[in-house]
Parts: structure tokens; C-alpha cells; sequence
């Protein structure tokens, strides 16, 4: 039925999006930090656990929060 199809796409959509801090994280760290993986902090949001992730202080977890809240316009 063409009227409920979109509802897995939409729930696949939104599991790949939820990824992508995680999946740019390892890029980075694989590319710049010599493959030092940091594991996910549950206590964290998305921007503070990207900058987390990533090896950044507390400063720049502003910083990624204000980037993803303004690219998600987009």
C-alpha cells in the first residue's frame, strides 16, 4: 500500500541521520588521531558527544551543537 510505504523508509531515513556524528567521528579520528577510537558517552547529546568522540574539550561542544542545530534547517 503506497500510503504506509513511506513509514520504513522514514524510520530507515532517520536511523542513518542518527549515525552520522558517529560514522564522521570515526572518519576523523581514523584520518587525524592515529585510529584512537573514543566510545559514545549515553550522557552527552548529539553535538557534545560528536565533539566528545572526536577528542575536543568542553568548548568546542558548543560549538558542535550550534553547527548541527543550524545545518538541520537544511
Amino acid at each position: 500500500n503506497k500510503m504506509t510505504a513511506w513509514e520504513t523508509v522514514y524510520e530507515d531515513a532517520c536511523d542513518i541521520v542518527a549515525r552520522i556524528p558517529v560514522i564522521a567521528a570515526f572518519i576523523y579520528n581514523l584520518k587525524y588521531r592515529e585510529d584512537r577510537q573514543i566510545a559514545i558517552d549515553p550522557d552527552l547529546d548529539m553535538g557534545a558527544n560528536f565533539a566528545h568522540m572526536i577528542g575536543q574539550g568542553k568548548a568546542y561542544q558548543d560549538v558542535a551543537r550550534m553547527y548541527f542545530i543550524l545545518h538541520s534547517d537544511h
